[in-house]
């Protein structure tokens, strides 16, 4: 059942994950959630993995959102809390994993989808892509964290117009906002997101790994805890045998050779 929903494939050194219910937008229900949690947990220990990939299936949606037929089942506060649970720390757990995990937005982006799209940490799209948060024409606001998240990347004055007016926005509009990074107009935004990660593979693993959670630290901690998570960071990759190689491939001109330790 879960595989039905979510399709997940090896490419190269990236990890594919597709929301695959283009019938329904690609709304994310409980068992798309189920299974990109499991997807999470069978690539947690796969050392060759460089970065995660997350897009929707065809060309139309990325994700429309929550599964709102599921969720019209919610009658109680505890039966929301619990539904919303699961989804909340999913994006969480995107944000802390080890390796980046890149948004490939296909196409729209609305609501729970577009909360999604903002817990990865690269985020490109097709020229055809559109981003929104329709909750107050809903009687709503974000339910998984979203409101902070929008905050984070657009400042508060774009993320208030944003959620107050609901209205969407267009790919270029997106990226002045800062809700994505880059725009493919040349090539499918899939195979953009798999050369980002080819990229991404010439880094040193702990290098590549310690920027996403000093980048986190920045964010999320006070300043002098965040300023202490990097200072000790770059004291253990300074120390670590990956800068070593690095020195020396410096010094002998050829390119260096990382194994993560």
């Amino acid at each position: 059942m879960l595989s039905e929903v979510l399709h997940v494939e090896r490419r190269g050194r990236a990890a594919l994950l597709t929301i695959d219910r283009p019938h329904a937008g690609n709304s994310i229900s409980a068992e798309v959630t189920a299974a990109l949690d499991e997807a999470i947990d069978a690539l947690a220990g796969e050392r060759e993995l460089v970065a995660i990939v997350i897009t929707g299936a065809g060309n139309k949606f990325f994700s429309s959102g929550g599964d709102i037929k599921q969720y019209r089942e919610l009658v109680t506060r505890e039966q929301l809390q619990s539904a919303f649970e699961r989804p909340r720390r999913l994006l969480d757990r995107l944000e802390a994993l080890p390796v980046p995990v890149i948004a490939a937005v296909n196409g729209i982006a609305m609501g729970g989808g577009a909360e999604l799209m903002l817990a990865c940490d690269m985020r490109l799209a097709a020229p055809a892509a559109t981003i929104g948060f329709p909750y107050v024409h809903l009687g709503l606001i974000p339910g998984w964290h979203g409101t902070e998240r929008l905050t984070r990347n657009c400042g508060y004055a774009n993320a208030m117009h944003l959620l107050a007016t609901g209205e969407p926005v267009d790919a270029e509009e997106a990226r002045r906002l800062g809700l994505i990074n880059r725009i493919c107009a040349d090539v499918p935004v899939v195979d953009a997101a798999l050369a980002l990660v080819e990229r991404l593979a010439r880094a040193a693993p702990l290098s590549l790994a310690a920027t996403k959670r000093v980048l986190c630290g920045a964010y999320c901690l006070p300043r002098g805890e965040a300023r202490r998570l990097a200072e000790d960071d770059f004291v253990d990759l300074w120390m670590s045998e990956d800068h070593r190689e690095a020195e020396a491939a410096f010094a002998a001109k050829r390119r260096p050779t990382f194994k993560g330790k």
